[in-house]
């Protein structure tokens, strides 16, 4: 279940946001010099001082989300969502906070959660017809809860073939993750290939660092454009902001594993390392590491 919620919900987080007021604009100059905590205090002190206002509130949202203090987000984002319920920012935004609590708590708990989150994805994917996250998130809820908690691949392929009229690249990322899951992976390849070869085309309106790093992901575990892979995953690296989910220890996992897909065992070891010295108890990049060790 812990790992149903997390696919979700790295597409939730990936959302852009502008923000408008002096505050606000204030913090965003703090975060882009990664003062991660000064930017935190000046919006705690105006959301404590005032009676209501959104910008500084969804933004400190947005920092408690990229902290992972998941309860202070879920607080935040009720916040918006009980003012303003028909917002699909906030909805998207509250329901994907509900599913990231969720991961700290057991299984039993964790389905709890579950129709909550599904009802405030749900209301953000109506409100916003062009609305990308919501629906690529519902596309993997619906893939990965069982039937009798609502799984369904019918309504999984009906939101991606919405996305077919929003970004072409997410539709195919959506229906290779539908095959993938249901038939395997050989069966996903030309979805995932058709959504790389999309995506060297787009324009820079199109590109999120959310796929950047999505797909030199499908390039790590399925051996897939290797090279292209590895200048997205730069690319994120150059990029990268607190509004993005995926830290840099990942970041390496994936490099390190294009690099043994390359038989560059090497340089493979070098990025396991630099995940590992982010964090030393990184479970996914230890067995990686036995891995590369033994071609």
């Amino acid at each position: 279940m812990k790992k149903i919620i997390f696919l979700i919900f790295v597409l939730v987080f990936s959302i852009s946001v502008n923000y408008a007021q002096s505050v606000t604009d204030k913090a965003i100059v703090y975060l882009k010099a990664n003062d991660i905590n000064r930017a935190k205090n000046l919006l705690k002190v105006q959301v404590n001082n005032e009676s209501f206002n959104a910008s500084s509130i969804e933004m400190l949202g947005d920092i408690y989300s990229y902290e992972k203090d998941w309860d202070q987000a879920i607080d935040s984002y009720k916040m918006l969502v009980e003012r303003d319920s028909e917002n699909a920012s906030y909805n998207l935004k509250y329901g994907g906070a509900l599913g990231m609590k969720a991961l700290s708590v057991s299984r039993v708990q964790a389905m709890i959660y579950i129709p909550e989150i599904k009802k405030h994805l749900e209301r953000a994917a109506n409100l916003n017809k062009n609305q990308i996250e919501s629906r690529r998130a519902l596309v993997e809820l619906y893939v990965k809860l069982p039937s009798f908690l609502g799984g369904s691949n019918e309504k999984a392929m009906n939101y991606a073939e919405e996305l077919k009229k929003i970004s072409t690249v997410n539709a195919y990322l959506a229906k290779g993750f539908i095959v993938k899951e249901n038939d395997g992976k050989d069966q996903s390849m030309s979805y995932y290939k058709n959504a790389c070869k999309f995506y060297k085309t787009a324009s820079s309106n199109a590109s999120t660092n959310s796929l950047n790093y999505e797909l030199g992901k499908v390039a790590a575990e399925l051996n897939l454009e290797s090279e292209y892979g590895l200048k997205l995953l730069d690319t994120y690296i150059k990029e990268y902001s607190y509004k993005d989910i995926y830290s840099m220890e990942w970041v390496y996992l994936r490099k390190a594993q294009i690099m043994a897909n390359l038989k560059n065992k090497s340089q493979a070891l070098g990025y396991i390392q630099k995940a590992l010295t982010l964090k030393g108890n990184f479970k996914e990049a230890i067995e990686e590491k036995k891995r590369i060790q033994e071609l």
